[in-house]
């Protein structure tokens, strides 16, 4: 296989070097990863900004730029020279759950390369306090084996894996997007000069943790895998006589 590997926390980001040594047992595995952490910056591009790229190691390469700027220069410069069979954008520092999915910058990255043609899965840990990322790319690599032995085509997967050792992981469970829903808090403060300015709230989340999604499914610690789509479309309005 030719991989593809991104994220959006960087290229010194622990969560990308682990996943690096297990994908690279699939096959020869190319890193292109921003230079900085771009988390939250969902579906960027960078259009009317130059992008640089530096080789840190062989195939190994920080992008200045974007999660999916990274993808589109991977695929679209043919910095691999042959076409990628597969893109991963992970591991994430933290979980993509519910409407996080709209956010990501690491979700954004792998529907980038599903938008380009090629499978994408975006995987990412459920919580940011002492990650297992290390046993997160090893149970990953279980999950690889099977979707390439039962052969199957054309996907975008969103990952979840709920932040526990591996003999504490019930199992995996397909499930669909739940709602972990941001507050509405804007939090002002002062600079040191007296001028204010204000942050956006984020800690104060909303869960329905319902049966069947990809909440319930990390919580419960089952890793989950979400199945996703790029088409927009709300057919049931497509009736409506305007």
């Amino acid at each position: 296989m030719k991989i593809l590997l991104t994220n959006d926390d960087g290229i010194q980001a622990k969560g990308l070097i682990d996943l690096y040594e297990i994908l690279s047992t699939f096959g020869e595995t190319i890193i292109v990863a921003p230079e900085y952490n771009q988390s939250t910056k969902s579906h960027s591009i960078s259009l009317n900004t130059p992008l640089r790229v530096r080789e840190t190691q062989k195939n190994k390469f920080a992008l200045l730029g974007l999660p999916a700027d990274c993808v589109n220069f991977a695929i679209n410069s043919k910095i691999g020279k042959k076409p990628f069979d597969l893109v991963v954008s992970g591991i994430n520092d933290g979980a993509n759950i519910g409407d996080d999915i709209n956010y990501s910058g690491t979700v954004a990255a792998a529907r980038e390369g599903f938008l380009h043609g090629v499978n994408s899965i975006a995987i990412s840990i459920a919580n940011k306090k002492n990650p297992k990322y290390k046993e997160c790319s090893i149970y990953f690599k279980t999950i690889l084996d099977k979707i390439i032995s039962i052969k199957l085509k054309s996907f975008f997967l969103n990952i979840n894996y709920p932040n526990v050792v591996n003999d504490k992981i019930k199992g995996i469970k397909m499930t669909k997007q739940g709602s972990r829903a941001y507050g509405q808090t804007i939090v002002p403060k002062k600079d040191p000069r007296g001028n204010q300015y204000f942050w956006i709230g984020g800690s104060d989340l909303t869960y329905k943790s319902k049966a069947g999604t990809d909440i319930h499914a990390i919580r419960n610690n089952y890793i989950s895998v979400t199945p996703l789509i790029t088409d927009y479309t709300d057919s049931k309005r497509l009736k409506l006589k305007l």
